[in-house]
């Protein structure tokens, strides 16, 4: 009878999954249940106690090498999983919670006592779905997408408290630290619906980054990363953490196709977003600035912190478009949107909110701050309390439109530098409702 019960349950368990992954639709109503393997039944405890490595390994072995792959399903519980490996993950494998179990990684054999990441992603159609991966502060990494994978989805999850190793002789004890890497050769990826917290480096020259996609010089730059509807705090230091971060390609890239948005972003050092491949657009993210003259540099300790962030989003790449964002808080950013960085070409920059905390320091800070950009457009904007709304140099180059702009609450509402006044140059400047304590347009001298 109890032998019974259990098959029942297990039946219900691996309907319920195939419903989850599969939602219904002509294409799936004939589809049959994928093939199934529940880590309780491979020896799995889930008891908080038990090291659940050797269950998981099984697990995703027999589902790999079924012809078909299938699902990994992880009942609640908490799984101690040993750092000293990743978790393989390969082509056509599922893994999907169930009550959001909890995957937290111990040393139970490292000789190092601390891990590289928690799982290794390699291959295609693959999915982790509605599990929380706690690295303990033990892995420099959560999960690592790696070269050539494609179709890849995470899902849904919590990936939480990722560091740097404190041993001088350890390879991570300088690692870049991240919630999510995804690295060079891959394409359609999708980070969706997930938590990405308390991911800090502390070591010198310390970077932490809360999703980053990667550019390898001998691979091309990632495909149709769609990064949407993820909640991402707690990236630290301020010298060098943000919170979703597209690399910079050696050479020119082809267009990334990738997608940011709806992304609620907090507690964030450095930059909420960091944009640098072309063909990326970031748009409907809430990025805020909760540090007010408390967001200090660690290397050196006594350096003085001019603004409280330094950009709400970065472009240093061509054809991005930044669209219909939130940036705010109760501190400062140097920038709010800035694309700044060599000569840039067709930037579209249109419809955000801008602003600074209300009792922050504003000096020296812009709503919108552009360098040498051939074919920009800055139209739509609402932006207030900075000390400059929208700056921008007047180059030879320099040709675009900042229109319909409204900024409020600034000493100065568009300001022009360089080699000649914007009167005379090819930026159309029109059509902008503008409030301020100094002056509404000023060209600085050469």
């Amino acid at each position: 009878m109890i032998r019974r019960i259990q098959i029942v349950a297990f039946a219900f368990a691996a309907i319920a999954t195939f419903v989850l992954l599969y939602p219904y639709n002509q294409d799936t109503a004939n589809a049959e249940i994928p093939y199934t393997v529940n880590v309780l039944h491979v020896g799995a405890k889930g008891d908080g106690k038990s090291n659940d490595s050797k269950a998981f390994a099984t697990a995703l072995r027999k589902v790999s090498e079924n012809k078909n792959g299938g699902v990994v399903l992880v009942p609640k519980g908490e799984y101690l999983i040993d750092i000293a490996e990743p978790l393989y993950v390969r082509s056509n494998v599922s893994i999907v919670g169930q009550s959001k179990p909890v995957l937290t990684f111990k040393n139970f054999s490292a000789t190092d006592s601390f891990g590289y990441e928690g799982f290794d992603i390699r291959g295609s159609n693959i999915t982790i779905n509605g599990l929380k991966i706690d690295a303990g502060f033990k892995l420099i990494r959560g999960i690592g997408i790696h070269s050539n994978a494609k179709n890849i989805k995470v899902i849904n999850s919590v990936i939480q408290n990722i560091t740097q190793s404190k041993n001088p002789n350890s390879s991570a004890y300088e690692a870049t630290v991240s919630g999510i890497l995804v690295y060079g050769g891959t394409s359609d990826i999708t980070i969706d619906k997930n938590v990405i917290r308390n991911i800090y480096a502390f070591n010198a020259d310390p970077v932490a980054r809360g999703i980053m996609v990667y550019a390898e010089d001998d691979l091309p730059y990632a495909q149709r990363v769609k990064i949407t509807n993820n909640y991402i705090s707690n990236i630290k230091p301020r010298d060098d953490a943000d919170g979703i971060y597209f690399d910079m390609p050696e050479k020119d890239a082809v267009s990334s196709g990738s997608i940011v948005d709806s992304n609620t972003i907090t507690h964030v050092a450095k930059r909420g977003i960091k944009i640098s491949v072309q063909g990326v657009t970031v748009s409907k993210n809430h990025i805020t600035n909760v540090y007010l003259n408390n967001n200090n540099y660690m290397y050196p300790k006594w350096d003085a912190v001019p603004q409280d962030m330094f950009a709400g989003i970065s472009v240093y790449a061509s054809n991005v478009v930044v669209r219909d964002n939130v940036i705010d808080g109760v501190g400062s950013y140097y920038a709010g949107i800035e694309a700044d960085l060599g000569d840039l070409r067709n930037i579209a920059i249109y419809n955000n909110t801008i602003s600074n905390g209300a009792k922050a320091n504003i000096k020296n800070t812009n709503g919108i701050r552009l360098g040498s950009i051939n074919s920009f457009k800055v139209h739509g904007n609402n932006i207030t309390n900075m000390q400059t709304g929208i700056f921008s140099p007047v180059t030879d180059t320099q040709v675009g439109t900042i229109k319909t702009n409204t900024i409020d609450k600034i000493d100065f509402g568009i300001r022009f530098t360089l080699y000649t006044e914007y009167k005379n140059s090819k930026v159309v400047v029109s059509n902008n409702v503008i409030t301020a304590r100094k002056l509404k347009i000023e060209a600085l001298p050469d």
